[in-house]
C-alpha cells in the first residue's frame, strides 16, 4: 500500500481533511522549479514510509493548484502542513532537518484521535521516576509494539533494561534499530555506557579492598576515580556518583574536569527523571554554587 500520493485541489477535502480524521496527513506544497523542494520532498517521503502507514503524505503542485494555494495562504515553497482530525495543527516553510520533521511527526501521532501513546508514555515515565523499573519496562515494551520508531520509548526501555541489569536485552534492542535511530545522540551515549557495563561486574573483594584504600587515603584522586568507575560498571550508581561528587568538590578542575564530565555523561544517559540523577544533580549544583 502506498502512503504517498499526488493530488489536486478538488481532492483536498477527501484526501486531506477527511483522511486526517483517521490517519494524520502531511501536505507538501511544492513546484518542479523549486530547488529546496527537491531536497525536502524525498526526505518527507522517506520518513513517512518509515512510519509504515501511521501517517500519510500528500503532495500538491502549487503551479497547478493556484486557488488552493491562495486559500491556504501559501506564500513560499516548500510549505508543509500537518493535518490531524480534519484540521491543521502545525506547519513549516523551507527546508528542515530530519530531526525537526521527526518532531512534527511525533506531534501529529500524539495528537491523533484515540492515540493511547502519550498517556501510557507518561505512566511509564512516572513509574521510572518512582524506581518501579519492572512496571516501567512492561509499559515501554507495550508502547514499542504500538510505535517502534518513537525514540523516547526506545530510550526509556533501554534505560529500564540498564537499571534492571538486563544489559544483553538493551544491546539486543539497540542492534534492532535503524541507522537513523542509532544516530540519535542520547542513544549513542547510552550505547557507550552499555558497552562499558558489558565488561562484567567487578569482584566484591576487589571493590572492598579499593574502598578501604580510598577511605584511608581520601586525597588519592586517581584511586577514587577508579573506585567510582568500578561502582558505575557494577551499576551501583549512587555510590559511583558519590565518589565523583567528592572528586569534584576536592578539585573541580582536576584532569580537565573529569569528575563533572563523567557525572554529566551519566546524567544524559540515565535521564533527568532517574532518582539517582535527581539527587546527584542537586548535590553537584550545591557544590558549584556554594
Amino acid at each position: 500500500m502506498s502512503f504517498i500520493k499526488d493530488i489536486n485541489q478538488d481532492e483536498f477535502l477527501k484526501d486531506v481533511v477527511e483522511a486526517s480524521k483517521t490517519t494524520p496527513v502531511l501536505v507538501d506544497f511544492w513546484a518542479p522549479w523549486c530547488g529546496p523542494c527537491k531536497q525536502l520532498t524525498p526526505l518527507l517521503e522517506k520518513l513517512v514510509n518509515q512510519q509504515n502507514g501511521k501517517i500519510l503524505l500528500v503532495k500538491i503542485n502549487v503551479d497547478e493548484n493556484n486557488e488552493l494555494s491562495t486559500k491556504l495562504n501559501i506564500q513560499s515553497i516548500p510549505t508543509v502542513y500537518a493535518f490531524v482530525d480534519g484540521k491543521p495543527i502545525n506547519a513549516f516553510q523551507g527546508a528542515q532537518t530530519e530531526a525537526e520533521i521527526l518532531k512534527l511527526i511525533t506531534q501529529m501521532l500524539d495528537s491523533a484521535p484515540g492515540n493511547e501513546v502519550p498517556k501510557l508514555l507518561k505512566e511509564a515515565n512516572d513509574n521510572f521516576k518512582e524506581e518501579k523499573f519492572q512496571e516501567a519496562q512492561a509499559l515501554y515494551e507495550r508502547l514499542l509494539g504500538m510505535d517502534s520508531t518513537n525514540v523516547e520509548i526506545i530510550i526509556g526501555l533501554m534505560r529500564c533494561y540498564y537499571q534492571l541489569g538486563n544489559i544483553d536485552d538493551a544491546l539486543e534492542l539497540y542492534e534492532s534499530l535503524t541507522d537513523e535511530i542509532t544516530a540519535n545522540e542520547e542513544i549513542s551515549k547510552l550505547k557507550k555506557i552499555l558497552d562499558s557495563s558489558k565488561v562484567g561486574a567487578v569482584d566484591t573483594a576487589v571493590l572492598n579492598i579499593l574502598s578501604e584504600f580510598v577511605n584511608k587515603n581520601p586525597k588519592d584522586k586517581d584511586k577514587r576515580l577508579e573506585l567510582a568507575n568500578m561502582f558505575l560498571v557494577n551499576q551501583e550508581i549512587e555510590k559511583g556518583f558519590d565518589h565523583l561528587l567528592i572528586l569534584f568538590e576536592q578539585d573541580a578542575k582536576w584532569k580537565e574536569e573529569t569528575a563533572k564530565k563523567k557525572l554529566l555523561e551519566f546524567f544524559d544517559v540515565l535521564g533527568f527523571n532517574d532518582p539517582n540523577v535527581i539527587v546527584a544533580r542537586k548535590k553537584l549544583s550545591s557544590i558549584m554554587f556554594k
